[in-house]
């Protein structure tokens, strides 16, 4: 039909961003979709797109999974552990209320594609804000219940010379405690490591204190590494099939 897109995506449960994109697709190529639903026959679900309500629905979410999408990006990467972690989702959830306070006063600014769509059509998004606002509400619920760590309890692990020793230390993890942060050569070195690096060669010195630490930075904070090595996998594949087609057979086997 001419435009920039070639096809519709499908959804992957392999691929953590292909939600927001296929919902972004969808949206822009609403009318091409209806025009295909209707020469196949299927008016019944053709009918959706030419429903204000249902497209006001339908760009309220592609706004929304693109902003997930954003989020998961910043939580993907090298050297992400969980007090980053932490603090990133505690973000997210103040902007969820920040959203959900704009959205009651009927303010839609925020989310791109609604916004542009209700004033092409000049509509009225009222039908919509009451849904919107209890679907933001409902979001941030799940990500406090799944999410309710209190991020000021990693400040130590972030930077101990400027935070209070976490309460469940021993006395003798304490005076590690302490004689860390009276060290003047490792004050110096917190800012050019990360934070591994740094509490890695802690550990060597101050192997209590710095095993509490490493604890923390141990868990795998997100699926990024699985994710990324699937991908390799998936790369060294193509490329091996696209020189020797057989040589697929081996990942198969």
């Amino acid at each position: 039909m001419g435009e920039g897109h070639s096809s519709v995506l499908f959804h992957s449960e392999s691929r953590w961003l292909s939600r927001g994109k296929v919902l972004s697709r969808v949206f822009e190529l609403r009318e091409q979709i209806r025009i295909f639903l209707e020469e196949q026959h299927m008016f019944e679900l053709a009918s959706k797109f030419n429903d204000e309500k249902f497209v006001m629905r339908l760009a309220y979410l592609s706004d929304l999974f693109s902003k997930l999408n954003e989020l998961n990006l910043h939580l993907q990467g090298k050297d992400k552990h969980l007090p980053h972690l932490v603090d990133t989702i505690n973000s997210f959830i103040r902007k969820l209320e920040m959203w959900a306070k704009r959205v009651e006063r009927g303010n839609i600014d925020t989310f791109e594609n609604l916004s542009e769509f209700v004033q092409s059509y000049q509509l009225d998004a009222t039908s919509v804000i009451g849904c919107i606002k209890n679907h933001i509400s409902s979001l941030k619920d799940v990500l406090m219940k799944y999410f309710p760590e209190d991020s000021a309890q990693y400040d130590w692990v972030r930077n101990p010379f400027q935070a209070q020793p976490p309460l469940d230390l021993t006395p003798a993890d304490e005076e590690q405690f302490i004689d860390l942060t009276s060290d003047s050569n490792l004050r110096l070195t917190l800012a050019s490591k990360t934070l591994s690096e740094f509490w890695i060669g802690v550990s060597k010195e101050y192997p209590a204190i710095g095993g509490k630490a490493l604890n923390i930075l141990l868990p795998f904070a997100t699926s990024y590494l699985c994710e990324a090595g699937f991908s390799a996998v998936t790369c060294i594949r193509t490329k091996a099939s696209a020189v020797n087609p057989a040589a697929g057979d081996l990942f198969r086997g």
